[in-house]
């Protein structure tokens, strides 16, 4: 299957410049600036371990711990510190440099390994809670729209997909909240991003500006919209199925509600920041600890040495951070397009390949006029 969201640049007005033109599957643009956030930003890694050696892995550098731990001031610092202390010890008689035996560096290395070890765990189990969660609204809308294929038989493409068109926008609403680019690390839904959801069908003008003012918890309110709508259709609707009821599509709408609000809960609250300034500590102490304790070896191969030693402890501690906050644009960050593309193309393809995906003024709506 061809990729789900392609971006091209190409000059314009006569200068280079890059323009990210990116599409769904279903042909609609996701936005310039968003778009553009994603042409520019490191994208998840996806591999097969079975397709790489040790040298091809070591001759990678996108996806890999070394942009984020060699362009930290805190590598180079301790770098400076080691080799100072060694050219001290080693080239400067005048100065009297006090024994720090390297045995004695085991104890806080051994705390910082377990400390390092737990935090790195909790953030990779927070990571794949995300993704779940994540998983979990796309089969929620994936259910809802079965169920309307099933309780409504007779009902035309255009009023199901009005019917399932809110419960769609309101998992894109809460990607586009919840994205640490465009969206202002989700104060506020850009310009671009309002475009998008009119742009695919997913609501209208006048929809567009009742949740724009509304101040409360918005994919939510998208939600009730949906199901209120779906009421109406189900009093009015002489053809539907037997036993056709709100239940099974209330029971969706609250699943994926809990999703929802399951992904905003633990974005808001952080592994505790005294448990991140600890390992913080330990390790800028404990590295600078080595830094010292590794000059009685009297050989210019411990500069090497701690090197990889600092590489290989802050680069768990950046990747353990990135895993923490998977919405953004970092190389470990869910492609959060690819997921939003996939469910509105699932759901145009159960509906109808060919319909007229627009929105129309649904009866909740003309009742607050």
């Amino acid at each position: 299957m061809k990729s789900l969201i392609r971006s091209a640049c190409r000059p314009i007005g006569g200068e280079l410049q890059q323009t990210c033109v990116t599409f769904s599957v279903a042909g609609y643009p996701l936005g310039k600036e968003r778009a553009a956030l994603r042409c520019c930003a490191p994208m998840t890694i996806s591999y097969d371990p079975s397709d790489f050696n040790e040298l091809t892995v070591l001759m990678k550098w996108r996806g890999t711990i070394m942009p984020a731990v060699l362009c930290r001031p805190a590598m180079w610092m301790l770098m400076a510190a080691h080799v100072t202390f060694y050219y001290l010890h080693m080239y400067r008689a005048d100065v009297e440099m006090p024994t720090l035996s390297w045995k004695l560096t085991g104890v806080p290395t051994a705390l910082l390994t377990f400390f390092l070890v737990f935090y790195s765990g909790n953030c990779f189990s927070r990571y794949y809670a995300f993704y779940t969660r994540c998983m979990g609204m796309s089969g929620a809308a994936m259910a809802y729209t079965g169920l309307l294929r099933v309780h409504l038989p007779k009902a035309s493409p255009e009023k199901l997909w009005n019917l399932a068109r809110m419960v769609v926008a309101s998992v894109y609403l809460l990607y586009f909240q919840l994205s640490g680019g465009a969206s202002d690390g989700g104060k506020r839904v850009t310009e671009s991003e309002w475009k998008v959801l009119v742009a695919t069908g997913l609501i209208s003008e006048e929809e567009k500006i009742k949740l724009d003012n509304f101040r409360g918890f918005r994919p939510f309110l998208l939600q009730i919209w949906a199901l209120r709508a779906l009421q109406d259709h189900l009093q009015e609707d002489k053809e539907k199925g037997p036993g056709a009821a709100l239940g099974p599509f209330q029971a969706q709408i609250l699943t994926l509600r809990g999703h929802c609000a399951e992904i905003v809960d633990q974005m808001t609250q952080p592994i505790p920041f005294p448990y991140y300034h600890t390992l913080t500590l330990m390790l800028s102490l404990n590295l600078l600890l080595i830094a010292y304790s590794m000059i009685e070896f009297e050989t210019i191969m411990t500069i090497p040495c701690f090197f990889i030693i600092v590489l290989v402890c802050i680069g768990l501690k950046e990747t353990a951070v990135a895993l923490a906050d998977p919405f953004g644009g970092d190389d470990v960050d869910f492609e959060t397009e690819n997921y939003m593309a996939a469910m509105l193309a699932n759901t145009k393809a159960m509906i109808s390949p060919s319909a007229d995906y627009s929105p129309q003024l649904l009866p909740i709506m003309a009742k607050k006029k």
